[in-house]
């Protein structure tokens, strides 16, 4: 595209608009650079704008845009307001498994350390009565689990 333009473009955006070209303007844009590059613009706008009046409907109201967007923006506070609760929960229910994880370890060190030769049931007992923790560990983990599990999702 040229620099420089011609006086004559005015003219010929003129002619493109009302579709009424003089034969001395086609001449003239034969010849001259600028006009021509003019009138392939002017054309591609006006069609352009012909397709831009066939769509259907109006735009919607502009303060409609302004206040769904302003919904959207308060609906989405409360998700961001829980993030906080979210992270504490998952650092409590780390937390909890890594205490509870120590229980076993702890059960199996005292059972290693009892080994009779004689294993009868009251003797077993006994270990469970001295250590209750570890037999409540396992419906303990798995109840925690499940809220753990539910509470999450429903955050």
């Amino acid at each position: 595209m040229n620099a420089e333009s011609c006086p004559k473009s005015e003219v010929v955006v003129q002619a493109v608009r009302s579709n009424d070209w003089p034969d001395s303007l086609r001449i003239h844009i034969e010849r001259c650079e600028s006009c021509r590059e003019t009138s392939r613009v002017a054309s591609w706008m006006a069609r352009m704008a012909a397709s831009l009046e066939s769509i259907p409907g109006e735009l919607p109201d502009p303060e409609l845009i302004w206040l769904k967007a302003k919904i959207n923006k308060r609906s989405q506070l409360p998700t961001r307001a829980l993030l906080p609760l979210k992270a504490g929960n998952l650092f409590g229910a780390a937390g909890l498994s890594l205490l509870l994880a120590t229980v076993p370890t702890s059960a199996w060190g005292r059972f290693q350390a009892w080994q009779p030769i004689e294993r009868s049931i009251t003797q077993l007992q006994e270990l469970l009565v001295a250590a209750p923790a570890t037999f409540w560990w396992i419906p303990l983990a798995a109840v925690l689990l499940f809220l753990f599990v539910f509470t999450t999702s429903e955050v």
